[in-house]
């Protein structure tokens, strides 16, 4: 009897062990980003907000009873290939519970495919492309996103060219991007519908240099605006060589430009910019504000959309993690679901990650305008 006592006490001893070393396991996330190549610029500013929710959370007591989250992190380079095999490499060897990323729309899409195949759910990490979210079945998203689609946000960058800008002879400049071609379709749509006129549309390729033929041809056009759907560095190039040549009228920039980097590329060309605004470091948003406050203190520079949304992805995801009770990859993605009590640091004030059935956040976009060098947000 004594022998058996001991036995189960040395079981149970074993077990409490186990468990305990269980508990001390950290959750393992994934996050996909472009650290090198033509969109590091936002990859490096995404991933300042991603590295920022997880320590958050875990100086918080971490998620699941006390474990800390481990951010496992791939750089894609911008290419869907890397993308892919960065996801497969992540969930095969790693082992990580979940995915934030990525950047691109075209990269985020091919390691969805990886993701969703092996149920793990992805928050986005700046994809914006409608192209992504519609891979997801309705009821039944692996992809998450929680800022509003490239279709809104053309959409209402398109209202406020027209309606608050007063522009009705309209260009559209994108890149050939799925990212790009989806925001300037919109935009196009938009517009006309409200009695607007697209006397040109142009396209690049991202990462180009020279746009000088280009400008020449909608130089001669006169349009009293120009949409720039595309990257910030080619954003940043297309004004300011406009400026160069000395050409007269109003851009309007896609959500990728609303960044401090976008003014300094730029520099005095940027004055008067306008760009489509999901958060600014003065937003009216409760939540925001004190986020902008705690990114400046950590990391010494101002928050801005980018860093925004990859807080937003990461904050969300780990309370997710937290409430599913589990690192079972289908627990996580229906708690992803029910996150409509989460508050978001974008948009207005009281926005929550009310995710729909494809696995996105709507709410109002507003508009920045660059004066004396500085973004100011207009009212949502």
């Amino acid at each position: 009897m004594k022998h058996w006592s001991r036995v189960l006490g040395a079981a149970a001893v074993a077990v409490g062990l186990a468990g305990t070393a269980m508990a001390a396991d950290p959750v393992k996330v994934g996050v996909i980003l472009p650290l090198s190549g033509p969109s590091s610029l936002a990859g490096s500013e995404v991933i300042q907000g991603v590295r920022l929710a997880a320590e958050e959370a875990n100086a918080a007591g971490g998620v699941l009873g006390g474990r800390q989250i481990e951010l496992v992190v791939e750089d894609d380079e911008s290419s869907p290939t890397k993308g892919a095999t960065a996801a497969r490499k992540l969930i095969e060897q790693d082992g990580v519970v979940a995915i934030v990323g990525t950047y691109n729309s075209a990269v985020a899409m091919s390691a969805l495919k990886v993701a969703a195949e092996a149920k793990i759910p992805m928050t986005s990490g700046g994809s914006t492309s409608v192209g992504v979210t519609n891979m997801n079945e309705p009821g039944n998203p692996w992809f998450f996103r929680a800022f509003p689609g490239s279709d809104q946000q053309g959409s209402e960058s398109g209202l406020d060219t027209v309606n608050v800008l007063g522009a009705k002879r309209l260009a559209i400049v994108h890149d050939n991007s799925s990212y790009g071609n989806s925001l300037a379709d919109m935009f196009a749509e938009v517009t006309k519908a409200n009695g607007a006129e697209i006397i040109a549309r142009e396209s690049y390729n991202a990462g180009e240099q020279d746009f000088y033929a280009m400008l020449t041809k909608l130089g001669a056009l006169k349009p009293e605006a120009v949409y720039l759907a595309g990257l910030v560095g080619d954003g940043a190039n297309i004004v300011r060589q406009a400026s160069e040549m000395g050409i007269q009228t109003q851009f309007v920039g896609s959500g990728s430009m609303m960044t401090d980097k976008f003014i300094e590329l730029t520099g005095p060309a940027s004055e008067g910019f306008a760009v489509s605004s999901m958060f600014e470091p003065d937003t009216p948003n409760e939540h925001g504000a004190a986020f902008a406050k705690r990114f400046k203190e950590r990391w010494g520079v101002n928050a801005n959309v980018h860093s925004a949304l990859g807080y937003d992805s990461m904050a969300v995801l780990a309370k997710a993690i937290d409430r599913a009770g589990s690192t079972d990859g289908t627990a996580i993605r229906d708690a992803m679901m029910k996150s409509g009590d989460v508050p978001l640091v974008q948009g207005p004030p009281g926005t929550t990650a009310a995710y729909d059935e494809k696995g996105s956040v709507n709410f109002n976009i507003g508009m920045a305008i660059v004066k004396d060098g500085k973004r100011q947000l207009q009212p949502f």
